[in-house]
């Protein structure tokens, strides 16, 4: 979808949002910790009149619409069975699932991964109607321009020749691939004091851009609600909780929240 403002949604309890779940079958209790809990919302939630954003990580790497694995599968029937009642059902590329949907060479007619969701994929960013605001929906990766070597990496990675010569080559060259650029990241992160946070002059340039006072975004694995004065009001950034499975080391993490919860949401201190 292209970067037009999409309808207006009314009713902020039945706007929902996750983003940064990282499924991986290699992780099944994860996998099955964020598809009961989406399942049980959806089911809460009437579909009829209800949205529902995935703001990007969906998965841990995404390889190409040819090679769908159980988790993704299971996710597809969920989101198609929501769509199927009535639900509208968004996607949005993050930083390790952005060949979602991507042409696959030689294969016009294969069905996109969005379509086996009965879902629309949007542009990065997406401005929304939500209870009559603006609201300005990232995955986050794009405003964390201070990480330069990441943000030359992602302007490459985008390029459609680059990926169609990826995903040119067979899947077991791709995921041998995927698997080894993510252990590359988790070494650069493991290196660094902090993971890269968004750049607060990125954030207000794009919040203008858009005319948008509200931004909800996910990617840094820092959830919060962000709330500052900007010159002709005030601004609010919702950033999305990533998951965990829980455990001694990490704290158990991740919702599925709508638009109305996470405004309410306790400020937290910049």
């Amino acid at each position: 979808m292209s970067g037009a403002a999409l309808p207006s949604l009314p009713d902020p309890d039945r706007v929902l949002f996750a983003s940064d779940m990282h499924l991986d079958d290699r992780h099944p209790a994860l996998v099955e910790r964020f598809l009961t809990e989406l399942a049980a919302r959806l089911q809460a939630t009437p579909a009829s009149g209800s949205t529902l954003f995935l703001l990007g990580d969906l998965f841990e790497y995404w390889i190409g619409d040819d090679a769908v694995g159980p988790a993704a599968q299971r996710l597809a029937a969920l989101l198609h069975d929501f769509a199927g009642q009535g639900g509208q059902v968004f996607l949005m590329h993050g930083n390790r699932d952005f060949l979602i949907d991507s042409p696959l060479p030689g294969q016009p007619g294969h069905p996109t991964y969005s379509q086996r969701c009965g879902a629309t994929l949007l542009a990065d960013p997406t401005v929304v109607e939500i209870g009559g605001q603006r609201v300005l929906l990232s995955h986050g990766d794009p405003l964390c321009t201070d990480d330069v070597p990441y943000q030359q990496w992602r302007a490459q990675c985008r390029q459609p020749a680059w990926q169609a010569a990826l995903l040119a080559r067979s899947v077991p060259e791709r995921i041998a691939l995927a698997q080894s650029l993510r252990q590359q990241s988790a070494q650069q992160q493991q290196s660094a004091a902090v993971l890269a946070d968004v750049n607060r002059d990125a954030v207000n340039a794009a919040m203008d851009a858009h005319d948008c006072p509200v931004l909800v975004h996910g990617h840094t694995h820092r959830p919060a609600l962000h709330r500052w004065s900007h010159p002709g009001g005030q601004r609010t950034r919702w950033v999305l909780s990533d998951w965990t499975e829980g455990d001694a080391s990490t704290p158990l993490r991740g919702h599925v929240m709508s638009f109305a919860e996470g405004m309410a949401l306790p400020v937290a201190a910049d």
